[in-house]
């Protein structure tokens, strides 16, 4: 079962599951709902009660690598370190939301932390993914640390152009089914969630299947002849993460685009070269 999970997600194929979906406007609607209640249990300054806001497995994407806690005892917000920073509760400044599915959303946000008389003492932007699991809309991908005013420019700017640079690498050495060369744009620990009722993969070794595709397979399955991305902005970055939303796209020997896949990409500078670490898929635009 775990492997025609893995082929699937890795081939991506488009299943329909209509009588689940609900309409883009409603999903947006209940993620920012749910966004809103994160916060404020994030202000109770109870672990419980931010467990409750949170999809399992949840990934937390810090300057150096990705954390995945399996469980909510696994998830913890270091309460005893921010109040020794002065921190009494957070506030969101403004709330843009990017690519909407039926069961995944993906919100930027500006915030700011408040001492205990209230004044703002630091100010930040944090990228959250909440997605839908069984009418349970909560957070399952964070990823903080990305004010572009804290660093410096040089170094931000660069960041942006080799991330850039190695996406594109990405879907040369795909389109020429070179696993060897991807093996050195992947890191691990690495995790997808799917469009397919929000499904988990992660990766901990590069001997994964999660990111060693299987080329003969998907010619065979899918008559794929290649791949392709457009519309990628970048979304947030820090001098060792740049995100990336986009649209990739498959197409078949007879040059129809078969599959078009809304996509947050999520790459990282890790001992010296960018390589990716964190994707999330929404559903087909192509049936």
């Amino acid at each position: 079962m775990i492997n025609r999970l893995i082929l699937l997600f890795l081939l991506a194929t488009p299943l329909a599951n209509t009588a689940n979906a609900q309409s883009a406007g409603d999903a947006e609607a209940q993620a920012r709902t749910a966004l809103d209640r994160f916060l404020v249990a994030f202000n109770s300054g109870d672990n419980d009660q931010v467990r409750d806001q949170v999809n399992f497995p949840a990934v937390t994407h810090g300057p150096n690598s990705i954390t995945i806690a399996t469980t909510p005892e696994e998830f913890n917000i270091p309460y005893a370190a921010n109040r020794a920073q002065g921190w009494a509760s957070s506030r969101w400044d403004s709330v843009i939301t990017y690519f909407v599915s039926d069961e995944k959303v993906n919100f930027g946000v500006e915030f700011s932390r408040l001492n205990t008389a209230g004044e703002v003492y630091a100010e930040g932007f944090v990228f959250y993914v909440f997605t839908n699991q069984a009418g349970h809309w909560g957070m399952q991908y964070r990823a903080g640390d990305l004010a572009s005013d804290r660093y410096d420019q040089t170094a931000l700017e660069t960041a942006k152009q080799e991330a850039s640079m190695a996406l594109q690498e990405f879907f040369e050495a795909f389109n020429a089914m070179d696993n060897a060369a991807l093996r050195r744009l992947h890191h691990v620990p690495q995790a997808l969630i799917a469009f397919e009722n929000n499904q988990f993969l992660r990766a901990e070794e590069l001997s994964a299947p999660l990111v060693n595709t299987n080329f003969a397979r998907l010619q065979s399955d899918e008559d794929w002849l290649r791949s392709e991305y457009e519309d990628a902005r970048i979304l947030g970055a820090s001098p060792t993460r740049v995100i990336f939303e986009l649209t990739f796209q498959r197409v078949n020997t007879s040059g129809e685009v078969y599959m078009r896949i809304p996509a947050l990409w999520v790459l990282a500078r890790q001992d010296g070269r960018w390589g990716l670490q964190f994707r999330s898929l929404m559903t087909s635009t192509v049936d």
